[in-house]
């Protein structure tokens, strides 16, 4: 039986009582990621592309990386962002790309406008 070892990163916030991952056998579990930045508007693109900067310094603790996600699921705060979704994975995942599920969601925070969690290996 694998055991499981938490991964937090001590420079990334945390938004409640959770890890920033688990680490089973040679799976990432990477929990959903967001790139709001406190008192500053950001759009659409800025947070994708913070949330995907933490989840590559995450998979980085974890012994990953970028290229070996197995799986995403992204969550959007609107249908209008699904082009722009596409475009912005597309140059994170030029070759290859993982599987993916896009879930238009509401958020807990007002000011969130996507959030992303993986499944990579090791």
């Amino acid at each position: 039986m694998s055991q499981k070892k938490v991964i937090d990163v001590s420079d990334l916030p945390k938004g409640g009582p959770y890890s920033h991952a688990v680490v089973s056998g040679n799976l990432v579990f990477v929990s959903g990621q967001t790139g709001q930045v406190p008192d500053k508007k950001t759009g659409f693109s800025d947070q994708f592309n913070i949330a995907m900067e933490k989840i590559r310094k995450i998979l980085q603790q974890a012994g990953s990386s970028l290229d070996n996600i197995l799986k995403t699921t992204v969550y959007i705060a609107d249908a209008r962002y699904f082009k722009e979704l596409n475009d912005l994975y597309g140059k994170f995942f030029k070759s290859s790309p993982p599987a993916r599920t896009t879930i238009v969601s509401g958020f807990v925070a007002d000011d969130v406008l996507v959030e992303i969690d993986v499944i990579a290996s090791i």
